[in-house]
């Protein structure tokens, strides 16, 4: 590709045209013409969307004029396009001298200069930006005339569509086909094309610029394909969750107690994108969280998710929260106690935690625009007793308020009912809950069993069977790793206490229901698993019982209970052989 260094050299002597005179031998006619050749202008980007369906206003600033020499050769000169200087002709001089008096050289154009782009060109000030934030001379350049649109001709339009893959997986290109010259391009698209910014202004040319054996430079080859970077950034954002349970393809579920990380990635927008002073990152959490608000960080990651730089609080981001929400302080923290209801289908409403990062961090990271890198806000929250089957959470960026992202998270409950021999249901059994596997999940040190599931004689982890002999344990993750184990820590009055325990797994990917069948989990060998369904749920037998899954697990003569587990998830009742159900989870 040709650089706009190239063409906009630093010397006299590379200058394509001095006030309308082409280097080489003295033109035929002083005059020339403007030459009208058609040229591909190629936009490259990383990916299709920051491509198609952008649509680009463009007005030619710069003419490519063909002179023609005593020797029947040919050279090509620039000057002001003609349509420009006929309507404004003190326009690019304006432009260049508002863009250079902050640059490196203070330079302004010359009072007697007969062209202000053929002054440019020759004096190399303006220059080749590619990487973020593309602030240079020539974007300040550019800029201005995109802030004086009406001093400029008409602009044409056109809209880039079918990008294709440029020799590697992460390149594609677009083009449109215009005279030979020197373009200003913006891009106008709107609505915005979907996780893609608008592209800044852009400076663009045709034409090569080829080296002579006397180290001069010329321009030739006017009509070669004009070859840019698009000059904008992906506004893909996400959100996730992620807690102290192991986390499988199909979702992410949560227990009650459990501290839960929520992490916002959004982008580095260019200043002049954000409206006001600042940047907003808004959260609004649902009732059954309580997020610590001395947890919150934020930092710039790579494409690899590693840190490159850290925000500090208080100078470069403030966390505020919405106008009468509940907010107190506890060991030193202050904690967010959430309200938010609603979900992803109909939006949630609710108290909200803002974390603003102000225009001064935003320049500071204008750097790391675009190139796989992402500007990242987290906070850590614990998961209360108001949470029943679900917790969800929403976030947007101040700079695009409709484009909402949501986390959610399932909890889950477990019902078995509790039976003597005879089928009878057996009140006031108290069972504990615990992990089966501590390398697999520790259940949080703040779970707490619903109290509707307890009595005065239950501990956070257990329960009591009730008068209909059902046994609840809920606010449960849900995960094919996750097992718990069920021990009957007190019989009902007249029963002997055996203390025995059994496993049950719980998926959600609709995978089983599972009794362990161990010396541990069964140490009295009274269930067996027998034939598994389509479903992959066990079917179990039980000695001495028949079509049922019975365990007894209190002694005494005759006395026996029968222990019927099922996943109740949303509405689904007891049954008798054991099957999931599927939960799906976003």
């Amino acid at each position: 590709m040709l650089s706009i260094k190239r063409l906009l050299s630093a010397t006299a002597a590379a200058a394509i045209a001095v006030a309308g005179l082409a280097i080489g031998a003295a033109p035929a006619n002083a005059q020339g013409t403007v030459a009208t050749d058609t040229a591909q202008f190629m936009f490259t980007a990383s990916a299709k969307n920051r491509l198609n369906g952008h649509t680009l206003e463009y007005v030619k600033i710069g003419d490519y004029i063909r002179y023609g020499n005593t020797e029947g050769g040919t050279a090509y000169g620039v000057r002001v396009n003609s349509d420009v200087m006929t309507k404004s002709p003190n326009l690019i001089t304006a432009a260049l001298n508002d863009a250079l008096k902050d640059s490196t050289t203070t330079q302004q154009v010359p009072s007697g200069v007969d062209d202000p782009l053929a002054w440019a060109l020759s004096q190399g000030v303006l220059d080749s930006i590619k990487a973020a934030p593309w602030d240079g001379v020539t974007r300040k350049f550019a800029t201005y005339l995109v802030n004086h649109m009406s001093e400029l001709p008409t602009p044409g339009t056109a809209t880039l569509k079918n990008a294709t893959a440029q020799g590697s997986s992460d390149s594609f290109g677009a083009y449109i086909e215009l005279p030979a010259g020197i373009y200003l391009f913006r891009d106008v698209t709107s609505p915005v094309v979907e996780d893609s910014s608008n592209a800044v202004p852009m400076l663009v040319h045709s034409g090569t610029v080829e080296k002579t054996v006397d180290n001069k430079y010329r321009l030739t080859n006017i009509t070669s394909e004009a070859l840019v970077e698009m000059k904008n950034y992906s506004t893909e954002m996400s959100f996730s969750v992620n807690g102290d349970t192991t986390t499988d393809s199909t979702g992410r579920t949560a227990s009650r107690g459990e501290t839960l990380t929520y992490t916002m990635n959004g982008y580095v927008p260019k200043t002049d994108e954000v409206t006001g002073d600042n940047l907003d990152y808004v959260s609004t959490p649902q009732k059954g969280l309580k997020v610590d608000l001395s947890s919150v960080k934020v930092v710039i990651v790579n494409k690899d998710g590693k840190t490159v730089t850290a925000a500090d609080s208080g100078s470069d981001y403030s966390v505020l929260t919405s106008d009468g929400a509940q907010v107190d302080t506890k060991d030193g923290k202050q904690w967010f106690t959430a309200d938010g209801t609603g979900d992803s289908s109909t939006g949630m409403t609710g108290h909200t935690i803002t974390v603003q990062l102000t225009k001064n961090t935003l320049t500071k990271w204008q750097n790391y625009i675009g190139s796989g890198y992402a500007m990242r806000v987290s906070y850590d929250a614990i998961v209360t007793s108001d949470a029943t089957t679900q917790v969800d959470n929403e976030f947007y960026m101040s700079t695009l308020p409709d484009k909402k992202k949501y986390a959610h998270s399932v909890l889950t409950s477990l019902t078995f009912t509790k039976v003597d021999a005879s089928g009878k249901p057996l009140a006031g059994a108290r069972f504990k809950i615990e992990s089966s596997n501590p390398n697999q999940l520790v259940l949080p040190s703040g779970y707490a069993n619903a109290n509707t599931n307890r009595d005065t004689s239950c501990g956070p982890a257990e329960a009591i069977s009730k008068a209909d002999g059902t046994v609840t344990f809920d606010g449960l993750a849900q995960n094919p790793d996750v097992s718990y184990k069920i021990t009957e820590v007190a019989a009902p009055n007249g029963y002997i206490t055996l203390g025995l325990s059994f496993v049950v797994n719980i998926s959600n990917q609709g995978a089983k229901v599972v009794f362990g069948d161990s010396p541990t989990s069964d140490p009295y060998g009274l269930v067996t698993p027998t034939s598994v369904d389509t479903d992959g749920s066990n079917a179990l037998t039980v000695e001495n019982v028949h079509s049922i899954a019975q365990l007894p697990l209190t002694g005494g003569v005759g006395i026996a209970f029968m222990v019927v587990i099922a996943a109740l998830l949303g509405t689904a009742g007891v049954i008798v052989i054991v099957r999931s159900r599927r939960n799906a989870t976003v």
